[in-house]
């Protein structure tokens, strides 16, 4: 019985949480203000491009790569570089104001399976330029950049031991 009424409590809750977003103004402001993501999302991604150049520049140098390998170290870095344009389509708040629940659903789900279909296409190129790059490495350079490519949070563990 309480798993029913855990089951019904989360429907509950993801049925309100819908709604309010549907509902919630298109002009209103983030909850952090002028530090919410809407705001500072053009420098963020800005100094997010920075610190990937940063790390690519200590990664390159790290690698010690040779002359025949410069060719792929570009294919590589073109291949991993983040689009100008956002990924995949924006809301467009007014339209779905105009239409009925399920209607809106509808749309919502479509435009987030699109939205995943573009971020999976990309995730997918990455992974290959990553590949073709790290074929083209030796032995001493894969360990380097395994060591180098791990997660930060991963990276950070093991010099914490």
């Amino acid at each position: 019985m309480t798993r029913l009424k855990n089951t019904r409590l989360a429907l509950t809750l993801l049925l309100a949480a819908t709604s309010f977003t549907a509902f919630a103004p298109a002009h209103a402001q983030p909850i952090m203000g002028e530090m919410g993501m809407h705001h500072d999302e053009g420098r963020h991604h800005e100094r997010m491009g920075k610190h990937w150049e940063k790390r690519q520049t200590a990664l390159k140098a790290k690698l010690q790569l040779t002359a025949a390998q410069e060719p792929a170290w570009h294919t590589f870095v073109e291949g991993m570089k983040v689009p100008a344009n956002r990924l995949g389509q924006a809301i467009d708040r007014d339209a779905l104001a105009k239409l009925s629940t399920p209607e809106r659903l509808e749309k919502m789900t479509a435009l987030h399976e699109t939205n995943l279909a573009v971020m999976q296409a990309h995730i997918k190129q990455r992974a290959e330029a990553t590949r073709a790059f790290y074929a083209q490495l030796n032995v001493a350079q894969q360990k380097v950049f395994d060591a180098e490519t791990l997660p930060e949070r991963s990276r950070r563990k093991g010099k914490d031991d």
